[in-house]
């Protein structure tokens, strides 16, 4: 005896088909490429920032002997106003106290002219010496054995006001009897640089990007 062949109910009138993952989510696989551009995008704004304000890119410039008015409003300081002026840069006729030069090394003094508010914080500030090709030589106020002002670009006795640190921490940095910075005043940091580098410049910043670019040849 044979048996009958399996039938299939239709289905009733009215239900939907059968659908797939793919089906159900087609909307949402058109949308993830727009969304991953998107984010790729947001990502890439923020490396692009962090990279920008990360070094040295918005120069104020001076030629050589030039006085230069430079301005710059400070995160959580406020605004710094400031002149300055290179005077010379030259093999330093006395090495700070305790300094010893690796072998290949000299350094050089950065002869500064500065004149800014008494009452302007400027503790904060960083300086370097450049070589044509604009590789950096950053001041280092403690190493090979000397220790140098923590500030190169005001006098040691006399730095002026320090950055607010919150009502807790106000006055704990600096010297509370130290008498106000003088209007004008001369500092001359000590930077060591590799035996035969030829400065070209001396650069001066207190929160990248922005910085002071003096010439020191030409």
């Amino acid at each position: 005896m044979t048996a009958a062949p399996a039938t299939t109910a239709p289905a009733a009138p009215g239900t939907p088909a059968p659908t797939g993952w793919w089906r159900r989510n087609r909307w949402a696989l058109v949308a993830l490429p727009v969304a991953l551009a998107l984010t790729m995008v947001a990502a890439g704004d923020r490396v692009r920032t962090l990279w920008w304000e990360q070094d040295l890119r918005r120069p104020t410039e001076a030629a050589r002997g030039a006085t230069v008015d430079f301005r710059q409003e400070l995160e959580g300081v406020g605004p710094i106003d400031v002149r300055v002026r290179l005077d010379d840069v030259r093999d330093a006729p006395r090495l700070p106290e305790g300094l010893e030069l690796p072998a290949g090394a000299r350094a050089v003094q950065v002869d500064l002219t500065l004149e800014a508010d008494p009452d302007v914080p400027l503790v904060t500030c960083s300086l370097a010496v450049r070589d044509a090709a604009g590789t950096r030589y950053d001041y280092v106020a403690i190493g090979w054995g000397a220790y140098q002002p923590a500030s190169p670009c005001v006098p040691a006795d006399a730095t002026g006001p320090w950055p607010s640190l919150g009502d807790d921490l106000d006055g704990a940095l600096g010297d509370p009897d130290a008498p106000p910075r003088p209007r004008t005043w001369s500092v001359s940091p000590v930077v060591v640089v590799p035996q035969d580098v030829q400065v070209a410049d001396v650069v001066l910043w207190w929160q990248m990007p922005d910085h002071v670019v003096l010439e020191a040849t030409g």
